[in-house]
């Protein structure tokens, strides 16, 4: 009987209540969602529901609705519920906004139907036409809904203008005292996406209510108010915002919305331009750098002008940065994938004050930064080689090639650039074992800058080097590196007489494209070139995408003869019968090129092949800058008065490097096959092209029958004793210069010097010309008249 009554007393006390525990939702996320209340707690058996006594002076009532306006959204459920308390398991929760006559199924009914609604008027009809079944969280929902409606279709923001608009505007001024929490924060934040004025009476009160409350409201709250404040008031210290600082500041690591952050970024710049003492910059530069290290770690994309904001605000805090922090800042992902040219600029004049104080660690990423982003900022670059200089010894070589490598990339040798080099040289001659790919790697960057250090060549072409590259995992990409190095000493180094690269290892340096070239493709003016050329010359009097020994890759390449006029360029089959030809003959006029790629001496020495054929027939000989004869490979490097001078030492190669020249298909010794050769293209009679005027005319002058022609090497109709000139075409767009120069980077510039060595004239196409030109017609007039102008 005792139990009876017991529960009988506990029923009764859930029956008093109108809303039943397992319908008790709360309003969660910025969407209106719920979360119902569990049904028992974790031992405490069932869910009960005890009402506090009455009171009714607690709330305070709607104010009166101004004229008709606001009577259309007056309701029964306008007046604000009493508190709920559901006890589970010993917590206690509130459900304050369902009130007592509206159930829930119908607040999520009319939730739904406004969500689901597709224009905001719908919206509006929907709370003007359902006055009883309205509560003041719809008006959060209505507000969020019709500011996202309006963001899809601006040009319904007349419905703003609009009675039921200005009727839900004035029934939340008249309710917002009654709000809870989620309602204000969002009703402020709908209101500030839907670009309404900060003086408007519904936001006044809206802020009023925010900053009476501020100190109750969570993290997300406090950011969505600070978020709203900073739009609706651009470009002012509001009262509100500046209330919102000091929470947002102390939970500042808790924060992870990308749009919080940059609002909160602005408003320091704000302040920050504001500040006249330098005791407060200093304090705001330490918030700024705190704020900008937390942005870079939670943020993993930004927009143009947020990346712009994020420079500023960097460049701002440069002076602070010390070097934990410029570890941190050069090591973000997001950082390293953006170019922060305020910064750099910044950091470039306060950088040799730290100098002392930074690590290896921190130097070399802030030289893989400017490398990357071809920042050819001079003063930073001297206090890297500074830098470089006095720590050299005590660095390995893998952070000694990343600190190298900015100087070769952007073609700049540092002030003390004796001292730098010396120390270098020294630093690989000791080192040049323990890291092959770095050895090499640095010695490519003396290489682009013009610097041969003899001691460490005899190091890196030594047996015990090239026998410890066999055993590397990064074997064939040193070979690669090897085979141009070895090309650019025959070429730029002719007095060496050191150990050489063994023939049998030499491979193509590109075989392709560059990555950059690759990647950029779509941005290129080679596109657009390649068309005007067609339509200038014809598809065959050029060629496009060569790669000539020692593997450099080229746009496009041209024949033409000593008055400018462009020849005809000669097919696969006939270049590799004349090619075979040339070989026995020793005939050449110019060496075999694009087709079937020989060595680099046997470029050389058919080169001068046909300069001595060329000052037989003309009495002239070759233009400065040729090489001399070289009868064999690596012979025209020893000194001509020194003729008992055995030439450059071949070591031979172990059984390892046959195999892996077996790998690796792009050898630069396989010689031309004879077996598939095709007969050799007949080229008819009017295939040479003047350039008279800029414009293209065909030549008047019959150039005979092909029994009377004279064939060169690479299938040219000539005339005798006619000099042919080869054309490089070189289109060079944004990312082959520095940032903002007119300097080619390092790589770049080398294969320039390497092709004028190799007796082709480089007809430079910069994409600030190029850029200038609108059309195909314009194009080819600007193709014409650097084609009369062809430089030597």
């Amino acid at each position: 009987m005792l139990r009876w009554s017991t529960g009988w007393r506990v029923l009764s006390r859930v029956a008093c209540v109108k809303l039943p525990a397992m319908y008790a939702p709360r309003l969660y996320g910025a969407g209106g969602g719920v979360k119902a209340g569990k049904r028992g707690g974790g031992g405490g058996g069932l869910a009960v529901l005890e009402m506090p006594p009455p009171q009714p002076h607690q709330y305070r009532p709607p104010l009166p609705y101004p004229g008709t306006r606001g009577a259309r959204f007056q309701s029964q459920a306008a007046a604000p519920p009493p508190h709920a308390h559901l006890h589970t398991g010993g917590k206690s929760k509130t459900w304050n906004f369902i009130h007592e006559k509206m159930s829930y199924d119908t607040f999520f009914t009319m939730k739904r139907l406004i969500q689901r609604s597709r224009r905001p008027d719908e919206v509006l009809r929907w709370l003007a036409q359902n006055p009883t079944k309205i509560s003041h969280n719809h008006y959060a929902i209505a507000l969020h809904k019709i500011a996202q409606l309006l963001q899809a279709a601006p040009g319904d923001r007349q419905v703003l203008e609009q009675q039921d608009f200005l009727s839900l505007c004035d029934a939340i001024v008249g309710g917002c005292a009654n709000f809870d929490n989620f309602s204000i924060v969002n009703c402020l934040y709908a209101a500030a996406a839907l670009g309404l004025s900060g003086d408007g009476a519904m936001v006044s009160a809206l802020e009023a209510e925010c900053h009476g409350r501020l100190l109750h409201f969570n993290q997300k709250d406090v950011s969505m108010v600070f978020s709203s404040s900073i739009k609706l008031h651009p470009g002012s210290q509001h009262a509100l915002a500046e209330a919102c600082l000091p929470a947002l500041e102390k939970n500042l690591e808790r924060e992870r919305h990308p749009q919080t952050l940059f609002l909160l970024l602005a408003y320091y710049r704000l302040k920050w331009r504001a500040r006249a003492d330098d005791h407060q910059r200093v304090l705001a530069n330490r918030k700024i750098l705190r704020l900008v290290k937390h942005t870079l770690a939670s943020v993993s994309g930004m927009r143009d002008q947020e990346m712009a904001l994020l420079d500023e605000m960097l460049a701002a805090c440069a002076r602070e940065a010390n070097n934990k922090s410029l570890e941190f800042i050069f090591s973000s992902h997001l950082f390293y994938q953006n170019r922060q040219e305020k910064f750099i600029r910044s950091l470039a004049d306060e950088l040799p004050k730290k100098e002392e104080s930074l690590s290896a660690s921190s130097m070399s990423l802030i030289a893989k930064y400017v490398a990357r982003h071809r920042l050819r900022e001079t003063a930073l670059l001297d206090t890297i080689a500074n830098f470089l200089v006095r720590k050299a010894e005590h660095l390995d070589s893998k952070v000694i090639q990343k600190l190298v490598f900015p100087f070769s990339r952007m073609s700049y040798r540092p002030p003390n650039e004796d001292q730098f080099f010396r120390v270098l040289e020294e630093v690989l001659e000791s080192k040049a074992m323990s890291s092959p790919l770095a050895t090499v790697n640095i010695l490519m960057s003396l290489f682009q800058l013009g610097r041969f250090p003899g001691a460490v060549l005899h190091r890196v072409f030594s047996p015990a080097f090239i026998g410890n590259v066999t055993n590397s995992p990064c074997v064939l990409i040193v070979r690669r590196y090897l085979s141009l190095l070895d090309a650019a000493l025959e070429l730029e180094h002719p007095h060496y007489r050191g150990p050489r690269l063994h023939p049998d290892l030499k491979v193509l340096m590109f075989h392709q494209a560059l990555t950059a070239d690759e990647v950029n493709r779509k941005y290129s003016y080679k596109g657009v070139v390649g068309e005007a050329l067609r339509q200038l010359l014809g598809e065959d009097n050029y060629k496009k995408d060569q790669i000539l020994a020692p593997g450099y890759f080229t746009d496009f390449i041209l024949r033409m003869d000593s008055s400018g006029r462009v020849l005809p360029m000669q097919s696969s089959g006939a270049a590799r019968v004349d090619s075979a030809r040339a070989d026995s003959a020793q005939a050449d006029s110019a060496p075999q090129e694009v087709d079937d790629i020989g060595d680099l001496s046997s470029s050389l020495a058919a080169l001068d092949a046909g300069a001595r054929e060329e000052a037989d027939a003309t009495g002239t000989t070759m233009e400065a800058g040729s090489f001399l004869p070289q009868p064999a490979y690596g012979a025209g490097l020893r000194d001509a008065g020194a003729p008992s001078d055995p030439g450059p030492l071949y070591y031979p190669p172990v059984a390892e490097y046959r195999s892996l020249e077996s790998q690796d298909s792009s050898t630069l010794s396989s010689p031309p096959s004879n077996g598939d050769a095709t007969p050799a293209a007949v080229v008819p009679a009017n295939a040479r092209f003047p350039f008279p005027a800029g414009t293209m005319l065909e030549d008047e002058v019959s150039a005979g029958s092909p029994a009377d022609q004279g064939t060169s090497g690479d299938g040219a109709a000539t005339e005798e004793g006619e000099q042919i000139r080869r054309l490089v075409i070189s289109v060079n767009d944004k990312w082959h210069y520095c940032h903002n120069s007119s300097v080619l980077v390092g790589s770049r510039a080398m294969r320039d010097r390497h092709l004028r060595l190799l007796g082709y004239a480089i007809l430079q196409l910069p994409y600030h010309e190029l850029e200038k030109l609108n059309g195909i017609e314009e194009i080819k007039t600007y193709l014409g008249a650097k084609l009369l102008h062809v430089p030597p």
